[in-house]
């Protein structure tokens, strides 16, 4: 994966409910970032986008979910990008649900991301394994980038 350029990782990994509170500094300078729209073909160049990627990768669920909502404001009402975001914003939410050891809301939310995955396979047309960096032929929804 590309490193993000002048973003650090939180200097702690936040869990609603644990007594840790969130690194809001690089979460906003991240979000400052954010492109006016974001667009399928400039994915690479949003660093917002990539930085929640790596948020994501190394267990920052909660901050993951907060950098990509601010991506995803900027996204194309009912755009391909919209729905990608969503299911990655709802994944970090299942992920992080697993850490705070809720099994059956982690459990909902990986369904609801299944659907807005499969969701995205059909709006595409099948044509493409892989969109925004993202392998949306797997049910993961895998970070290829």
């Amino acid at each position: 994966m590309r490193p993000v350029p002048d973003i650090s990782l939180p200097s702690v990994v936040h869990v609603p409910g644990s007594g840790s509170k969130p690194d809001m500094v690089p979460l906003e300078h991240a979000k400052k970032l954010a492109p006016a729209v974001t667009r399928a073909q400039d994915w690479q160049d949003n660093v917002p986008y990539i930085y929640g990627h790596e948020l994501l990768r190394a267990g920052y669920c909660w901050e993951a979910h907060e950098v990509w909502e601010a991506v995803w404001l900027s996204t194309p009402v009912n755009g391909t990008e919209r729905l990608l975001l969503q299911a990655l914003i709802q994944k970090a939410n299942a992920n992080l649900k697993s850490v705070m050891q809720r099994d059956n809301a982690a459990a909902r939310l990986h369904i609801q991301v299944e659907e807005l995955r499969v969701d995205l396979v059909a709006r595409l047309g099948g044509r493409t394994a892989i969109y925004m960096g993202v392998d949306i032929d797997s049910k993961k929804m895998h970070y290829n980038s």
